[in-house]
């Protein structure tokens, strides 16, 4: 009888173990929210944010810094003691609301005493979203990276005029932005548009956040289906947010409830039938080359561009560790694709081989993982269709002719005509279009 109470709270003990996060050594979070910006709009929510999530991280087991009205200067020595205290098995969580911007495709998060009068001044005043990603793809295998800003070129008008978006001017568009495996990245808004600050304590994504992060075991992935449903319904479909994965672990943000403990009465054991136990699905084994040996006094990225020439328009920024395969060469650039299907030119300088990855979904025999094609289940209005559709063409480079293009995603740095974004665009954007085009007509958003 002794030795069966023994086992019953042996198996107990095991069992609250299991019950919880697998192989995590940690959680633990860096969390900044800016409102009182100096040269830019303030925005009322960005501290209540924060300070929000903070505490709600914090009741998940989260060992949380947070930083509230950040200057460039603490902001970096912040995030240097929180990447430095990380180790491979921790899950770090990164998130940050504010006003941010992109120039000639990399992210920038501002600080609150940033004043950016020319795109000289971003390097020295702003905070490189690439750098953090950086630093974090070298600490960590799983990092979550969540993102409830504006994301504008502010140089169409000053800074201190911008409204109280969560964008710092009215150039709007977003370079893509990828890092190695074990990367999650959110976006507040989809590609193209504004996040709002929202009129409550909350802005609308935060406020969806909080609702659902603390479901317990849910993965992170189904997680942001329910803010996106929410934050669209609360925006009237003006908002609609993003995100970016290579995880390959399924990772929660809230770790399994735990098993109420409490007196076991003993009892027999049960004879087990024999069974033959269930067949695990077939894991993939796949080879990539990746982005590798950048220069850390550069940009801590490597840019797919979409010709071979290094001011050619850029179509994403590559961090240390993105998956890539190789379909060409010419000198010294590469052409090559990322497992989204997004293709393209970059130095191979920057491109080593190989890295053997298991367990991310399989390609087909002889070629690269494409994206789905078909339109984003969010893109159900006629607005987020031209957006999403709209968008593609904006990160080619192209100049738009008619008002509602221009105001939507600026000229900025445009450089192409319908033609040359054609001939440059990628086989799988080209059916994306399409397809959203064919989405339009259906709708009758278009003849």
């Amino acid at each position: 009888m002794i030795q069966r109470w023994i086992i019953a709270i042996v198996v107990t003990g095991v069992a609250l173990v299991l019950a919880g996060s697998p192989g995590y050594a940690a959680r633990k979070a860096f969390v900044v929210g800016n409102s009182a910006y100096v040269a830019a709009a303030p925005l009322p929510n960005p501290a209540n944010d924060a300070r929000d999530l903070a505490a709600r991280l914090t009741g998940l087991g989260y060992q949380v810094t947070t930083g509230v009205d950040l200057t460039r200067v603490e902001f970096l020595r912040r995030f240097q003691v929180f990447a430095q205290g990380l180790t491979q098995d921790d899950v770090a969580l990164v998130f940050y609301a504010g006003h941010a911007l992109q120039i000639g495709g990399e992210n920038y998060l501002f600080p609150v005493d940033a004043k950016v009068e020319k795109e000289a001044d971003a390097r020295s005043n702003l905070v490189p979203l690439n750098a953090l990603l950086a630093d974090l793809t070298r600490m960590t295998k799983n990092r979550l990276v969540i993102l409830d800003a504006c994301r504008n070129n502010p140089f169409a008008e000053p800074l201190g005029n911008a409204q109280a978006t969560r964008s710092a001017g009215v150039t709007r568009g977003l370079a893509r932005v990828y890092a190695g495996v074990g990367s999650f990245i959110a976006y507040s808004t989809q590609p193209g548009n504004v996040a709002l600050d929202g009129t409550g304590r909350n802005s609308p994504f935060t406020a969806a956040l909080l609702k659902h992060i603390a479901v317990p075991g849910q993965d992170v992935h189904a997680v942001m289906r329910r803010v996106r449903g929410d934050v669209q319904r609360e925006t009237a479909e003006q908002q609609i947010p993003w995100e970016n994965s290579s995880l390959v672990d399924e990772v929660a943000f809230a770790d399994t409830a735990p098993v109420a403990a409490g007196p076991i009465p003993p009892q027999p054991f049960p004879k087990i039938a024999a069974t033959t136990p269930p067949r695990s699905p077939p894991v993939s084994t796949e080879t990539f080359s990746y982005v590798t040996g950048l220069d850390p006094k550069g940009d801590n990225f490597l840019a797919l561009r979409s010709a071979m020439a290094a001011d050619a328009p850029r179509i994403a920024t590559m961090g240390p560790g993105t998956l890539l395969k190789v379909t060409g060469s010419n000198g010294q650039w590469r052409n090559v694709v990322l497992r989204d299907g997004t293709q393209g030119w970059a130095h191979g300088n920057w491109i080593a081989c190989c890295r053997t990855v298991t367990g991310m979904p399989a390609a087909a025999p002889g070629a690269v993982a494409q994206p789905k094609t078909a339109p984003s289940p969010a893109a159900n209005t006629c607005d987020a269709l031209w957006t999403e559709r709209n968008a593609i063409w904006h990160r080619y480079g192209y100049c738009f002719t008619n008002d509602r293009g221009k105001q939507a995603f600026g000229n900025t740095g445009c450089s192409r005509d319908q033609p040359q974004v054609q001939a440059a665009m990628s086989a799988a954007d080209k059916k994306q279009v399409d397809d959203l085009a064919a989405r339009e007509r259906q709708m009758g958003c278009r003849p």
